[in-house]
């Protein structure tokens, strides 16, 4: 049996650790001002079941941390919208667009806009994120699924500059708002 060792460097590396808290409470401000930019009034406007905005954040998926944004929160197989932003240490900075069946085919028609930047999940769990980043061939294009919920998503490469990427992150959810509705 290979004997375990703790790593007492890194369980000391004091500056390691400050540096990690302070890039999750930038991330966790930039959210935050996102979800400030689009009240729950707008998110009714373009989706009437819309529950607001939401900031989520964790230790452990698939063994990283990992913070959330979501608008709209609808996430009903059918009738559903969201969009969430996902900030996944050590994997990236992507947004995904959740739509309900009958949602999706409603705004098929005014959807072809995301076609030319967006990646299809088709995969069975919305939560799969893992399955769904690593998969070798993803379709772009929007194609609604028999029945049940549809999920695309595209990578953000964020800029070091904390405005660019809050310009950058806020102009994506705006481009898929302006398309839902």
């Amino acid at each position: 049996m290979t004997e375990l060792k703790l790593d007492l460097e890194l369980l000391k590396n004091k500056t390691l650790f400050q540096k990690i808290k302070e890039q999750s409470d930038l991330v966790e401000d930039l959210f935050s001002s996102l979800a400030n930019d689009f009240p729950q009034k707008e998110l009714r406007k373009i989706h009437q079941n819309a529950k607001g905005t939401k900031i989520s954040k964790g230790y452990n998926l698939e063994n990283s941390p990992y913070q959330v944004l979501d608008l709209v929160r609808d996430f009903d197989e059918q009738t559903g919208f969201n969009i969430r932003v996902l900030n996944w240490w050590g994997n990236g900075l992507f947004i995904f667009v959740y739509f309900g069946g009958l949602t999706l085919e409603k705004y098929i028609g005014s959807q072809s806009e995301l076609t030319a930047s967006y990646k299809n999940c088709d995969h069975s769990s919305p939560w799969a994120y893992g399955q769904i980043i690593s998969k070798e061939v993803q379709e772009v294009g929007l194609k609604p699924k028999k029945d049940g919920f549809s999920q695309f998503f595209k990578q953000i490469d964020p800029d070091p500059e904390y405005s660019k990427t809050y310009s950058l992150i806020k102009k994506e959810i705006r481009f898929v708002l302006d398309n839902h509705s």
